[in-house]
């Protein structure tokens, strides 16, 4: 079986988007979902609209946490169920915010479904535990073949296992609104954190009698909120992941002080939107597309979908831009990470025909056409890439597209790769931040702290045999690799 670094699809996704012509309609068929909250859990679970007794169908059950894609599938689902001859029967439930704590109940319960949306944290804290099927076990010479482009030893495959199969890529951006920018006299999106800052300042000082901001971010959920912006940009602005240095062997955290200071001035009341430390990511997304707000970090794959389906927005007013650094430093790459991926649950009874449901649902070319097309992630297959005739959002905002020049598939730091067996005492690093940018702790001592405890874990997680050394020598951020 032949593997390639995804990087080698960067320019053909530039390239083919760039050259293609013409868009779909986008779907303007209304979601079916329907909400069961119970405590601080929401879940919006949807099944097949046909109300027939499924009798003796076997039923595969399929969890996501994508709210931008959730119309598209469920359609998808739907005809699968109407016209399927297996005698299945797909329920699909969709997680909006609560997608890991779900996922951890119902592995202690045993009670996990049969399909799972790929999640980087649920994928590492589980995938050691033999908790996901090897789908090799299942494919056909036809399907490795097409697929073996988004195939890449030490990521997706491991070990000789195959755990799931990108579709789509995604990386994290600046997403701004260009009329509120030409309001204040803005030229373009801010290169810098600096005039990031400042331009966030002009919009809120101008406009916020208008009740518009300069900047809004999801900061109800720490590791939410920076995982998708201060994190990204501290890749970039210090050749770290995560705090750590691949080529010494070690987390650093002390490096994150110039970032965090432009992120207490980003958040304060000069430059916020009101009521950040306890927004969601949708309620951000309805006040941005309102026109409230002047600037915020999001997800290339979901937001194009968001403005077309969930709440409507004149592609005009909106445009995407590269994160900005402190200073304008790059010294790395950031990460972009394969998405419309699925987990297949080992420990299912009914694992081959979970595997049936995936191949005839998720990976058909149709499926990843329309998928490209609807405006819900950049695809990254070669045939479909060929075919397809992107919406116009990615043919003409070219920061939508997955470039080679900042971006990279980067080696997962200890933290990542041995999830549950790395344990930090005390809060996490995004905890940590939070303490910062909304609480008086000292920077330079919480910093140091924050180091000492990662290093700590790490070493008592290799003393354990619960972790093992991840050191690469000669590590070049910039040009990174796998290991």
């Amino acid at each position: 079986m032949r593997t390639k670094k995804m990087t080698c699809l960067v320019m053909a996704t530039a390239m083919a988007a760039s050259m293609l012509a013409g868009c779909s309609s986008s779907d303007s068929s209304q979601e079916q979902t329907t909400a069961a909250a119970s405590g601080e859990q929401s879940a919006e679970t949807t099944t097949a609209a046909a109300s027939q007794d499924s009798g003796e169908k076997t039923v595969i059950t399929i969890w996501s946490k994508d709210r931008h894609d959730a119309t598209y599938v469920q359609e998808k689902i739907d005809e699968y169920n109407a016209n399927n001859t297996d005698n299945i029967q797909v329920e699909y439930s969709l997680y909006t915010d609560n997608y890991q704590q779900a996922v951890d109940m119902a592995a202690q319960n045993g009670e996990l479904p049969d399909i799972l949306v790929y999640q980087q944290d649920v994928f590492a804290k589980y995938q050691g535990q033999g908790q996901w099927a090897d789908l090799y076990q299942f494919m056909d010479d036809d399907m490795k073949n097409y697929f073996q482009d988004v195939i890449t030893e030490g990521y997706n495959e491991l070990d000789g296992k195959l755990y799931f199969i990108p579709t789509t890529g995604t990386t994290c951006r600046l997403f701004y609104n260009t009329e509120i920018f030409e309001r204040v006299g803005i030229d373009g999106p801010p290169e810098t954190m600096e005039e990031m800052v400042e331009d966030a300042k002009l919009i809120t000082s101008q406009l916020s009698g208008e009740g518009i901001y300069g900047f809004a971010q999801n900061m109800k959920s720490a590791s939410s909120g920076l995982a998708r912006s201060m994190c990204v940009a501290l890749e970039a602005e210090t050749g770290d992941e995560r705090g750590y240095n691949f080529a010494e062997g070690a987390y650093d955290f002390t490096k994150w002080a110039p970032e965090l200071e432009m992120w207490k001035q980003l958040l304060s009341e000069e430059c916020a939107f009101p009521g950040c430390e306890s927004l969601d990511i949708d309620p951000l997304r309805t006040q941005f597309a309102a026109g409230k707000i002047g600037m915020y970090f999001g997800y290339t794959h979901a937001e194009p979908g968001v403005y077309e389906n969930q709440f409507p927005m004149d592609s005009s007013k909106w445009d995407v831009a590269p994160i900005p650094t402190v200073g304008g430093e790059r010294l790395g790459k950031q990460y972009y990470e394969g998405t419309s991926s699925y987990l297949l649950n080992a420990q299912s009874p009914n694992l081959e025909k979970a595997f049936q449901v995936y191949k005839d649902i998720f990976t058909t070319e149709d499926y990843l056409i329309g998928y490209y097309e609807g405006g819900y992630g950049v695809s990254i297959i070669p045939s479909v890439l060929e075919k397809a005739q992107p919406s116009e959002n990615f043919q003409t905002k070219e920061w939508l597209q997955i470039n080679e020049e900042t971006d990279a598939l980067l080696p997962k730091p200890p933290h990542t790769a041995f999830t549950s067996g790395m344990i930090v005492e005390g809060e996490d690093m995004y905890q940590t931040c939070a303490s910062i940018y909304y609480g008086d702790a000292d920077m330079e001592s919480t910093l140091q702290d924050l180091t000492d405890r990662y290093n700590k874990a790490y070493q008592d997680a290799i003393a354990n045999g619960t972790g093992w050394e991840i050191k690469i020598d000669n590590y070049d951020p910039m040009n990174p690799t796998m290991e």
